[in-house]
């Protein structure tokens, strides 16, 4: 019957009508009771960076953060500021437009748009609100009451913080961001400042002298850390100053031309594997999992530990890199040969060495076989930033600041692609993009152009 039909077509309409509004209600009742969130951005800009997260759970008393905003841009720090409130319970947020309240920002001491006066156990500091990592900064300062101070190794043409060439611009001004105070220091005329919690010696290209090698090592003996990135060079009496304590430095320089960075020559290192279980290249929160690119490397490993030191390996590349004896032959592009005694991989070029020198606090020291993957050029490539942030970290005993961070957008042109192919891949991407894709197009045409003839 006509009516039955009707009757039965509204009842199922209702009865989907209800479903989906059942439906509806328990996702409400489940986003309720869940609170979770999916960031969609390319940049994560909509999610906490892990270290601000580690960061404030240190926190155990009232964090004071107060923006003061120009209008129409409220909506970006009441985001932010609402961010770090569902991360911990002791922030106290508070937004003022600038123009409305312009004596209150002077009593503070804020003098523009978009700072923060950010305040913690009686201790303030006045900082850029965005970006996140300009805002943890200023976090970093008033939770640790002082800022760490990092002496950078000057005389032997080591890398300079700026200027022409393979600059560190980069990795210093993050260093900067995080809290750490950067100043020369000359070991050639006299000792590492007391008041110094890490010592970088990037790239020297000449040897240090004996009394440069003892006042390193009466700084680590007295509890500092030292980060030393040692391109392929004779550098006997560090290698002495290292091999003391357990780390070889090879005279040679690695080649892996079989899983080389796409458009090079074969002579960057790709670092993939990393020992787990520490804080620089494995902590259980964050470790580097997307490999590291060093553009020329040599080998560093770890052989007859003393006793009072630990010292261990914690970087690897593939089978596929040569440890080549003869940087020379490397650089001509010559095929490695065991004849010539280079060895094949995997090589290790990464050690973390501590040891007890008599003081309360152990020294600290990490030596990697480059020192060009932290310099402007190839800062952001793949894990590079992290690796040499998370080195200063561990040196200094900032064990919150080791982790992955969200890097920023490239602000250099860089030299080298960070996609890294087989010699096989590349010929097979070649082939599919050169000849196999036209070809499928070819085929497609001619086969509709065929097919809509034999229709007529």
């Amino acid at each position: 019957m006509p009516g039955g039909r009707a009757l039965r077509s509204w009842l199922q309409l209702a009865l989907q009508v209800s479903l989906v509004l059942l439906a509806a209600a328990c996702l409400q009742v489940v986003a309720d009771r869940t609170n979770r969130r999916i960031d969609l951005t390319a940049t994560r800009a909509l999610t906490l960076s892990p270290l601000t997260r580690q960061v404030l759970d240190e926190l155990t008393e009232p964090l004071a953060i107060t923006v003061f905003y120009d209008r129409g841009n409220r909506g970006q720090y009441a985001a932010l500021l609402k961010r770090l409130a569902v991360a911990t319970p002791h922030l106290v947020p508070a937004l003022y437009d600038l123009d409305r309240y312009p004596e209150r920002a002077r009593g503070l001491g804020v003098a523009g748009y978009g700072q923060a006066l950010v305040e913690y156990a009686g201790r303030r500091a006045v900082v850029a609100a965005l970006p996140e990592e300009q805002l943890l900064g200023g976090v970093l300062r008033v939770v640790r009451g002082r800022a760490r101070r990092l002496a950078h190794s000057t005389g032997h043409g080591e890398r300079e913080p700026g200027g022409e060439g393979e600059i560190y611009c980069r990795l210093l001004a993050t260093l900067e961001t995080e809290n750490y105070v950067i100043d020369p220091v000359s070991l050639e005329d006299g000792d590492v400042p007391a008041d110094a919690d890490v010592l970088v010696v990037a790239g020297p290209r000449r040897d240090f002298s004996a009394a440069a090698t003892g006042r390193v090592d009466a700084f680590l003996r007295r509890g500092g850390g030292v980060l030393l990135l040692l391109d392929p060079a004779p550098l006997p009496n560090l290698s002495a100053f290292l091999a003391a304590r357990g780390v070889t430095l090879g005279d040679d320089l690695i080649v892996d031309r079989e899983r080389r960075v796409l458009a090079t020559d074969g002579l960057a290192a790709v670092v993939e594997f990393f020992k787990q279980g520490n804080p620089i290249t494995g902590s259980a929160e964050s470790p580097i999992d997307v490999g590291v690119i060093l553009p020329s490397a040599r080998t560093v490993d770890v052989s007859d530990v003393p006793s009072g030191v630990v010292a261990e390996s914690i970087a690897r590349t593939g089978e596929t890199a040569w440890a080549m004896a003869d940087a020379a032959r490397a650089r001509a592009g010559a095929e490695p040969d065991p004849a010539a005694h280079d060895r094949p991989g995997p090589q290790s070029v990464m050690a973390m060495v501590e040891e007890s020198g008599g003081g309360q606090t152990p020294g600290r020291l990490v030596v990697v076989g480059d020192a060009d993957f932290a310099s402007d050029a190839y800062y952001d490539m793949l894990g590079n930033a992290n690796l040499a942030l998370n080195g200063v970290a561990w040196l200094a005993r900032e064990d919150a600041l080791a982790g992955v961070r969200d890097l920023a957008a490239p602000e250099v042109q860089r030299p080298l692609s960070t996609l890294v192919l087989t010699e096989d891949r590349s010929r097979a991407l070649l082939v599919s993009l050169v000849m196999v894709q036209p070809l499928l197009v070819l085929a497609l045409g001619t086969a509709m152009v065929g097919w809509r003839r034999w229709r007529g």
